[in-house]
């Protein structure tokens, strides 16, 4: 049988409450729904102050090993000159095994970056520390406007709800891509995930961006997929012109409109195929005008023709 995964908490003076609360609800919802998991909180005080006032008690110490493959969340805490732990990052250094996954939720990556975690690789922060993150670890490589980093067994995260979005990847990784859209309704938030990685499900690729507009439209796109849409009246929809709605969803997600929409049908058509439609009608329930037109798109994506399994 599996075992549980284990996710460690850790916290310190000034946390901010969202980015502990945000994940923690995230992952707790998850364990609702039936995933394994044992939830901890830890630290090197058993007692602190949150920066919004509210005092946490019953905080476990900071164990001298974890098992495998768990999952170290690194809150976020106000940050100041002065945000590094010692023995918090002392710990950082020496506890964390290969196979940990190492989550910096917004001003957590500070911390990571302390403890060696950030060297070499790719990572974020809140908007606002992006070039105070670059300037303390210069052997880091700080990415701006970004939700989420992964990077090996490296996770960083922006400000506040980023935290949930970076939780929803995570739980994804146990589960399914199903699983973590349920966890997501529940939590009534948009599912978003990083845009860089050629393995997500394009129902929630490119969603790396910060602009609402967009993630309204690809929203709506994503509900609507199997309908005839015409770009003039999804930007009477969000009572914009057509040229802003183009200009800003290319500029937010690197592609257009048109060139999203068709990447959502050809996934939903691929998941028709694959249960045993044919072409045909994997072509018209996904959304595309006929048979043709899913060729045709198939095969400038792939080199190849679809199939019926």
């Amino acid at each position: 049988m599996a075992k549980s995964t284990e996710i460690y908490f850790l916290l310190s003076p000034d946390t901010h409450l969202l980015d502990l609360a945000g994940p923690c609800q995230a992952f707790h919802e998850a364990k609702n729904y039936g995933l394994d998991l044992t939830l901890h909180y830890i630290g090197a005080k058993r007692s602190l102050l949150s920066y919004q006032g509210l005092g946490l008690s019953g905080i476990a110490p900071l164990p001298v090993s974890i098992p495998e493959k768990a999952i170290i969340v690194v809150c976020a805490s106000k940050y100041s000159d002065a945000i590094d732990c010692n023995d918090t990052v002392q710990w950082l250094k020496v506890v964390p095994r290969p196979c940990t996954k190492i989550v910096g939720i917004c001003t957590g990556t500070f911390l990571l970056g302390s403890a060696g975690w950030l060297d070499g690789r790719s990572c974020t922060t809140h908007h606002q520390l992006t070039a105070q993150l670059a300037a303390r670890f210069p052997e880091a490589n700080v990415l701006h406007d970004r939700i989420y980093v992964h990077d090996g067994q490296v996770f960083t995260s922006a400000g506040v709800t980023a935290g949930i979005d970076l939780a929803l990847q995570l739980i994804e990784n146990l589960s399914s891509p199903a699983y973590a859209m349920d966890i997501a309704r529940e939590l009534v938030v948009n599912r978003r995930r990083m845009s860089n990685d050629p393995q997500l499900s394009k129902q929630i690729s490119y969603r790396s961006h910060i602009s609402p507009l967009v993630h309204s439209i690809q929203d709506y796109l994503q509900l609507h997929s199997d309908e005839k849409l015409l770009l003039n009246d999804i930007a009477n929809i969000f009572r914009v012109s057509v040229r802003h709605m183009q200009r800003e969803f290319k500029s937010a997600t690197g592609i257009t409109v048109r060139q999203y929409l068709v990447e959502i049908r050809l996934e939903d058509a691929k998941g028709f195929l694959e249960q045993g439609y044919t072409i045909e009608s994997a072509a018209y329930k996904a959304g595309f005008p006929q048979a043709k037109a899913l060729r045709s798109a198939w095969k400038k994506k792939h080199q190849s023709l679809p199939r019926q399994l």
